[in-house]
């Protein structure tokens, strides 16, 4: 046995796994999609990531957050669900055939992605636990704080005037606000009066309520508010320059602003608590902590003014139910009576009609209830594992925040690093479990197409034509490393080169009567003689094949009238040590197979390299003389 012998039945070998490799990686990626189990594991993934584990006291609250996520539009817009009536028929035919989801799993859709971006998931989850909003909302009841801190509490009548209360009127300081504590400081005269400080109360509130409804960002309303401070108090100085009185107050007020604003409104931040920070975001999802609490006071102030609208609106939407109502068949099943009965489309024409009679604030109060709802609704659902990742993570997100840069983005940042380190971890479980489905398919597909190891290399290794046309197709697919099977495109390309050389080859593999009768240790005068009779059709040479290798095997005359499949049970069963031999040969064959048709495509390639190299050419001796 000398060494390119070796070699052309290791590349026999080879080849034949990289062929049945090819078949499983189809097989295995046709069942993957049918099941969906890429999109079920990342939503398990998902699940234990949010629950803190696995069958937690809380599964019911995770799955149901979990399906909120995948109901999100952002995650809507990842799943690529299937389109058109083929398609669609195929995908509710493998739900009746494998139901292996339990209903909402993925929320409103029959199926999920199978990969989530970790910047789509954060900022998913943050929508859906209404962190944005509830950010939005602190934010501006602080603004309203900090304004009223500088000029007092004042009110605002139906028509939208700014109206002053005395100052006797003020039960506490802070009510008072800092400039009329400063006034009282300085002996001046009630502010009640003073036109310039109307204007700077009625500029204030201009400021604010463009802030509310989001026609300023908080940068550029901090910046009016200290223009409007610097006017006012250049407004005072001019008032009497003579008065010790006036000097002494205007000189405390720019002390004032100096200490609040800082030089470039820098301080207003900071002092005023704008902008909340990350551990006060991640405090919003409890509901049990100040932070929340502020957000839900203000809420339930919007909410009170906002149950009439509420009420008018669903009255306005129900009056609609009742007239589309009208006009559908009265037999007809299904007939909506609310509004969660209606479609998406006919959802937004009812709501659009029903809001149209309100005024832009009316509006925007509705919509603040309805955000409101949501979001109370959620948080009372919200697992506490989620309560404590979100305070965890805004821990260690603190420590690397930098100065004015923005809270939430950097919170966001940090729930997507979460996310993907799990999500990292959840992929190797996966390729872990693939590599054991990846050996079911192996074997079963070595079964199914009775690749018996052993058989292959005693008919490699002792027929010399076989053995030679397998390593001379096999050198001839395009073997570079460049073209991986890694790839797909490449990877289709070395199918159809593969399959042509199928189409030239006996290959040793299947159930045949001539692979049965050498792999069980048969006689083979009986199966030769009848390959040879070519006065048989095709159809009773075959049937003839599987009787003589009936007779042959269990050493009778006597033919079968059993069905082929009985017949090959029977020889199996009196060739116990055949039969043996071929279970094993299907083991090892089964784990070839689960290593990867890329595996043995670069195999193959070195293999057929080491084969084709040879020793130096020597050089003729006039040639070698010249060399020397």
């Amino acid at each position: 046995m000398n060494l390119p012998f070796v070699l052309d039945v290791a590349i026999g070998l080879i080849f034949t796994y990289l062929i049945l490799s090819l078949l499983a990686s189809e097989l295995q990626e046709l069942t993957a999609t049918v099941l969906q189990w890429r999109a079920k594991h990342l939503r398990d993934s998902i699940e234990v990531l949010l629950g803190g584990g696995i069958n937690t006291p809380e599964q019911q609250r995770v799955q149901d957050l979990v399906a909120r996520l995948y109901d999100d539009p952002l995650l809507r817009n990842v799943n690529q669900e299937a389109k058109g009536v083929i398609a669609q028929g195929f995908r509710r035919i493998t739900r009746i055939l494998f139901p292996g989801n339990r209903p909402g799993a993925f929320g409103n859709q029959a199926s999920g992605p199978s990969y989530i971006a970790p910047e789509t998931f954060a900022t998913s989850l943050i929508e859906q636990l209404g962190i944005t909003s509830m950010v939005d909302k602190l934010s501006q009841v602080r603004f309203e704080r900090f304004v009223k801190r500088i000029v007092g509490h004042y009110w605002v009548n139906e028509f939208g005037e700014v109206g002053l209360s005395a100052d006797d009127m003020f039960e506490s300081g802070w009510e008072r606000g800092a400039i009329r504590e400063i006034a009282a400081k300085s002996n001046q005269v009630s502010l009640s009066a003073d036109l310039n400080f109307r204007v700077l109360v009625e500029d204030y509130h201009d400021v604010l309520k463009a802030y509310q409804t989001g026609q300023a960002n908080l940068e550029t309303s901090v910046e009016r508010l200290g223009e409007g401070l610097d006017a006012y108090i250049s407004a005072c100085a001019n008032l009497d320059q003579s008065s010790p009185d006036t000097v002494l107050y205007v000189r405390r007020l720019r002390a004032y602003k100096s200490s609040v604003f800082g030089q470039n409104n820098d301080r207003v931040v900071i002092s005023g608590g704008l902008k909340p920070s990350i551990a006060e975001i991640a405090e919003l999802v409890n509901q049990g902590t100040n932070t929340h609490q502020e957000v839900a006071g203000a809420y339930d102030r919007v909410a009170n003014q906002a149950r009439p609208i509420d009420a008018q609106v669903n009255a306005s939407i129900q009056s609609q139910i009742e007239d589309y109502r009208m006009g559908l068949d009265p037999n007809a099943l299904d007939q909506p009576t609310k509004f969660e009965d209606l479609d998406y489309d006919l959802q937004q024409i009812f709501l659009a009609n029903a809001l149209k009679d309100l005024t832009s604030e009316e509006r925007q109060m509705y919509e603040e209830y309805q955000s409101y709802k949501k979001i109370r609704s959620g948080l009372s659902r919200l697992p506490d594992a989620v309560k404590d990742s979100m305070s965890i993570l805004a821990r260690r997100a603190q420590t690397r925040v930098e100065q004015g840069e923005n809270q939430v983005n950097q919170f966001r940042d940090e729930v997507a690093v979460w996310f993907d380190r799990s999500m990292s971890r959840a992929s190797g479980v996966y390729k872990r479990n693939a590599k054991g489905v990846a050996l079911l398919v192996g074997l079963f597909l070595a079964a199914t197409t009775n690749s018996d190891t052993f058989h292959i290399f005693n008919r490699l290794s002792s027929d010399d034509s076989l053995r030679q046309l397998v390593t001379d197709r096999a050198a001839q697919l395009n073997l570079n490393a460049e073209r991986s099977p890694r790839f797909s495109a490449q990877l289709e390309e070395l199918k159809n080169e593969t399959d042509a050389v199928l189409r030239e080859i006996a290959f040793p593999i299947s159930w045949n009567s001539s692979n049965l009768g050498r792999q069980l240790g048969c006689p083979s005068s009986g199966i030769s003689a009848t390959a040879q009779n070519q006065s048989l059709t095709e159809a009773n040479q075959l049937k003839a094949q599987w009787e003589n290798l009936y007779k042959e095997c269990l050493n009778t005359n006597q033919a079968s009238t059993a069905p082929v499949p009985l017949q090959v049970a029977e020889i199996m069963f009196n060739r116990p040590l055949g039969v043996l031999q071929m279970l094993f040969g299907w083991i090892v064959s089964g784990i070839a197979i689960a290593m990867g048709a890329p595996f043995w495509f670069d195999l193959l390639g070195k293999v057929v390299n080491v084969r084709n190299a040879g020793g130096k050419p020597r050089l003729a001796a006039g040639e070698e003389q010249k060399t020397n």
